[in-house]
């Protein structure tokens, strides 16, 4: 009875993880991201670091003694100093502004991840379709080998035959060796980007590439200015300089100091209010001139990101139009034939000699792996092309 309790179990986990898209996959191990979460927590640090800038200053406590002929005297006072009124509040707005800006590094750092993980799924996906394409030819292998033994018993084949398919066989090995390893290599990479949770049930979910389509050029051009958030960071940004200039203007007039203080001469206590002023010749110097210049450096950063961003992805989109077309001409040939076993069926038929067919495996199976090659750079360039779809998730 327990064994069946866990056998529904483990079928229902299964079918929970094959539920799930593959952009809820890609969320899922964004968030086990250690990496991310760590520039998160970083950035929150600096977001504090910026709200403790506009915090008052220390109170300030003065202690004085003094002795003469005539005797002792001594005073004590608390001061506190403040700037110019309106100083603080228009403080807050540029912190606010700039912790907006910082939000919007984290959300294209997690945009960026996002992309990384789904470029890393889809090199796991094109290794799987590879090695689904040699396993099959592998087995054919080993079904023929096994017939032809059985032949050079009875005489109907020779041993030249066998020696053929075990040089062949040879190759195939090699190839799944080399397509296990790297799927090796790419397990080790999801479940370091996993947060080193377990991957098996995502691994066994990515048979097939996302459903995706090739958008229209002024889509891209309309998604990138209203959904990137390094623009938005730029916009953050530009308006923190903007505030931070207000800031540095105001500054400029006066500061005040106003405090409390007891004193005792010779026995004669006194107490009363200290008002001070403090005028801001030298400490504000050059300040208003650097903002102005990282306001210009930042709106032609932001101009050069837009313009590069807009190659790209007009790059990316005419790549992906090429790639799909060559992948429509192979389709029809590739996908809707199993060559393969025509193939076999004309060596047992004695249409084609067994030298012919290995040659004829050969040139279908590089056919194929060709395919595989355009279908995965095609998967590849949409996964960054499409990538502002991914903030919607």
């Amino acid at each position: 009875m327990k064994r069946i309790k866990i056998l529904f179990a483990v079928i229902i986990i299964t079918i929970n993880a094959q539920a799930k898209s593959f952009d809820e996959i890609l969320h899922e191990i964004a968030a086990n991201n250690p990496i991310l979460a760590s520039s998160v927590a970083q950035n929150e640090a600096e977001v504090n670091t910026l709200k403790s800038e506009n915090n008052l200053p220390d109170p300030a406590i003065d202690f004085e003694h003094k002795w003469g002929k005539e005797g002792r005297k001594w005073g004590v006072g608390v001061s506190q100093s403040i700037e110019w009124p309106g100083v603080y509040s228009t403080r807050n707005e540029a912190i606010k502004s700039a912790s907006q800006a910082i939000e919007f590094l984290n959300k294209a750092n997690y945009l960026d991840k996002l992309v990384e993980v789904k470029l890393l799924l889809i090199d796991i996906i094109n290794v799987r379709k590879q090695l689904a394409l040699v396993n099959q030819l592998d087995a054919q292998m080993n079904s023929l080998t096994l017939k032809y033994q059985h032949g050079l018993k009875h005489g109907e084949v020779t041993k030249l035959d066998i020696n053929k398919l075990k040089i062949e066989k040879i190759a195939i090995s090699r190839e799944i060796k080399s397509l296990n390893n790297q799927l090796e290599m790419l397990k080790a990479s999801l479940i370091n980007e996993n947060g080193g949770n377990d991957i098996s049930l995502i691994i066994s979910s990515l048979n097939n590439y996302p459903n995706e389509i090739i958008l229209p050029e002024e889509k891209y051009e309309e998604l990138l200015r209203e959904f990137d958030p390094q623009i938005a960071q730029y916009r953050s940004m530009a308006k923190t300089y903007e505030l931070n200039a207000k800031v540095i203007k105001m500054s400029k007039h006066p500061g005040f100091s106003l405090g409390y203080k007891l004193e005792n001469e010779l026995g004669n206590y006194f107490n009363g209010f200290s008002i001070g002023i403090s005028v801001p010749v030298f400490s504000q110097k050059h300040k208003s001139d650097a903002i102005s210049a990282s306001q210009k450096a930042l709106t032609l950063q932001n101009k050069a990101f837009e313009i590069e961003r807009l190659a790209q992805l007009k790059a990316q989109r005419s790549n992906a139009i090429a790639l799909y077309q060559e992948m429509e001409e192979y389709r029809p040939t590739l996908e809707c034939h199993d060559n393969l076993t025509l193939l076999k069926k004309a060596l047992d038929g004695g249409q084609i000699s067994l030298i012919t067919y290995i040659q004829e495996v050969n040139f279908f199976l590089e056919a194929q792996q060709n395919y595989l090659n355009v279908e995965y750079r095609y998967f590849q360039i949409l996964a960054t092309l499409n990538k502002y779809a991914l903030l919607d998730k």
